[in-house]
């Protein structure tokens, strides 16, 4: 079976690995971004699973970010993950995303979030028709 992707957009190397295995313990498999400048070439192929979205980010802004992935078609309604330390950013962030998460991020919390987020994207997989065209 192949693992679903996760993309991780975190400028912290330290944070990007603990979400690295946190994730990978979930089920995924993951590339990380650590810039914000490649996550478009990593979006396409495969299609993520899951996003998660440091929203302060040296060389790009995550709120840009999730502008871009929210008006486009396909990554419309990839579930997205904000990592934040901002308590004011994280409040006006509301609805903007699946979840948000208050840094320090519990490993815990996200090894919940991301199983579950998986478990909802297996039973979509199954239930999407098949297109034999």
């Amino acid at each position: 079976m192949i693992k679903p992707f996760a993309l991780i957009i975190e400028d912290d190397p330290r944070l990007g690995k603990i979400y690295q295995a946190t994730l990978g313990q979930a089920g995924y498999e993951t590339f990380i971004d650590m810039d914000g400048d490649k996550f478009q070439a990593k979006l396409s192929n495969p299609n993520p699973a899951l996003v998660i979205l440091d929203m302060h980010l040296p060389f790009a802004s995550g709120l840009d970010i999730l502008r871009q992935l929210r008006a486009d078609r396909r990554w419309k309604k990839v579930p997205i993950i904000l990592a934040t330390a901002d308590l004011y950013l994280a409040k006006s962030m509301q609805g903007q995303a699946e979840h948000i998460l208050i840094k320090p991020i519990s490993v815990n919390r996200l090894g919940e979030l991301a199983r579950k987020i998986l478990s909802e994207h297996i039973a979509t997989q199954k239930t999407q028709p098949m297109d034999l065209r």
